[in-house]
């Protein structure tokens, strides 16, 4: 599921590694909403010379509905029992969807509604290891802290679903109600993981494949960089407060590990607040105290500060928490390349 807007620059290169993919039956639609630059004749050339097994679509709309709901259209569009969304501007490996799809048969196989790979970062010509290429089974909350803490990707290109409980999840991170009015269609910053952390409970955890399939551009049309050049506390904050959502759900339901991650949502939420200069915050005496918890926190968990293992993850965790963090049953001790695909 390939939607654009305004995306002339990139899409080419997206769409060709799109059709440049080994695994077959392959289904690639496009969706461009209002687009005011040569995104449509680019798409056009590109899927004019697709391989004839590959099925392709090319829907368009002149109507601008926000990026969100052009992303709804799209996965109630594809026919396909998996799915994934890719952004006009990275880049798949040619066996992503190979790797991917030989995870989602054993994801069927175990009752799991997601997979997840890894993923480097492209910037100004130079590509870098961003997030960790770990393979194993990771609980729902295990794989929702490890986008948190910036140990796994968390863009939905990073992962294929099941069709089905993609679209029971999607509506639910659209639009929601938040303290700071925030339209999440228009301003799509956080809906993703919220999307990504329900499905991990749709089933019995996610895979990680333990492999880099996607490329991750650093253009100038990036949504993500431009958001961190503009408004980057409101940024965080929307992507803690979604989590932080679906953490409590968690823990109103009783599962395990959720209780602990709605407590960092609750220190980051209180440090992105002051940040913002949120009068409320500062009027609250234990927003400062939240706040350096946060940052102690962000010190002792987050993988990119300090690139630590997920059994190291797990112990700091636990002691921070009180608690051990108890693995998934799949996972090895090791935590290390236990499902190479």
């Amino acid at each position: 599921m390939v939607p654009t807007f305004n995306s002339a620059e990139t899409i080419e290169r997206t769409l060709s590694s799109v059709l440049a993919q080994s695994y077959r039956p392959l289904e690639v639609v496009v969706y461009d909403e209002a687009s005011q630059d040569d995104t449509r004749s680019i798409v056009q050339r590109v899927l004019a010379d697709a391989p004839d097994d590959i099925a392709t679509r090319f829907l368009t709309s002149d109507d601008n509905s926000g990026p969100v709901e052009a992303w709804r259209v799209i996965l109630h569009d594809v026919t396909g029992g998996w799915c994934a969304f890719v952004w006009a501007d990275d880049v798949l490996s040619e066996r992503y969807s190979e790797v991917m799809m030989a995870a989602a048969g054993r994801a069927v196989r175990d009752g799991r509604a997601i997979v997840s790979c890894s993923g480097q970062v492209e910037s100004h010509g130079e590509l870098r290891p961003y997030y960790s290429d770990e393979a194993g089974i990771l609980t729902a909350c295990e794989y929702s802290e490890a986008i948190f803490t910036r140990r796994m990707p968390l863009t939905q290109i990073c992962a294929v679903y099941r069709t089905d409980a993609a679209r029971r999840v999607f509506d639910r991170h659209i639009r929601f109600d938040n303290p700071l009015g925030i339209d999440y269609n228009r301003f799509p910053y956080g809906n993703d993981v919220g999307f990504l952390s329900e499905l991990a409970s749709e089933g019995d955890g996610v895979e990680l494949v333990g492999q880099r399939l996607v490329t991750l551009v650093d253009s100038s049309s990036s949504m993500t960089r431009r958001g961190g050049r503009e408004h980057m506390w409101q940024m965080r904050w929307q992507y803690t407060f979604n989590q932080y959502r679906v953490w409590s759900w968690w823990a109103e339901r009783g599962v395990p590990g959720a209780e602990r991650l709605r407590t960092l949502g609750q220190r980051r939420l209180a440090l992105c607040e002051l940040a913002l200069g949120r009068t409320d915050a500062r009027r609250r005496p234990r927003a400062y105290a939240s706040a350096m918890a946060a940052l102690l926190d962000h010190w002792r968990l987050d993988y990119q500060r300090d690139h630590h293992s997920l059994d190291e993850h797990r112990r700091r965790a636990g002691a921070a928490a009180g608690t051990v963090p108890t693995p998934h049953p799949s996972q090895p001790a090791s935590g290390r390349k236990s499902h190479q695909a």
